[in-house]
């Protein structure tokens, strides 16, 4: 694969040597550097898209060697349970004072229950 950067540095010059051509009135110059630059401009393109097609494979290809993740869960499951269990208290909780107090104080202004908590 041609570097696309040394393509794109190519066409730049053809546009340059284009603009000077044009400018001493020799059209014909003019009107082949401008179609080199375009000829050099779409292959810089191409050679691009090829370039970062080429490294997406290799990504895929590195990702598709690499072992599969296992299929226990990351947490331990008695975690799980004990979050399960924390979120069931809190909604059966009066109010949030109550439950960060563990029952021991009450905030009746902001409780969305009716029984005091114990």
């Amino acid at each position: 694969m041609t570097d696309h950067r040394a393509l794109a540095a190519g066409a730049a010059l053809f546009t340059v040597s284009a603009v000077y051509a044009a400018q001493s009135h020799a059209w014909l110059p003019a009107v082949g550097l401008v179609h080199g630059a375009g000829l050099l401009a779409a292959r810089a393109r191409r050679e691009r898209a090829a370039q970062r097609c080429a490294r997406a494979l290799a990504q895929r290809a590195e990702l598709a060697a690499r072992p599969s993740p296992s299929p226990e869960p990351p947490f331990a499951p008695s975690l799980l349970q004990e979050v399960s269990r924390g979120w069931t208290e809190l909604n059966a909780a009066c109010c949030l004072h109550a439950w960060l107090s563990r029952g021991s104080e009450h905030d009746p202004a902001h409780c969305r229950g009716t029984a005091p908590a114990t």
